[in-house]
C-alpha cells in the first residue's frame, strides 16, 4: 500500500519540505543579522542606515 502513493501526495510533501526548510532558513537568518547589526558588519558594508 506505501508504493500506491499519489502523485498529488508527492507534490504536497515535496511543497511542505521546501517551505519548511525556507522557514528554516528564515529563522536563522534573523538572529545571525541582529547579531550582525549590533556588531556593526552591516554599517561598514553599507546595507544599514
Amino acid at each position: 500500500m506505501a508504493d500506491e502513493i499519489s502523485i498529488g501526495n508527492k507534490l504536497m510533501v515535496g511543497f511542505l519540505r521546501i517551505m519548511v526548510f525556507i522557514l528554516i532558513v528564515i529563522l536563522i537568518a534573523i538572529p545571525v543579522l541582529i547579531a550582525l547589526d549590533f556588531l556593526g558588519v552591516l554599517e561598514a558594508m553599507g546595507l544599514s542606515n
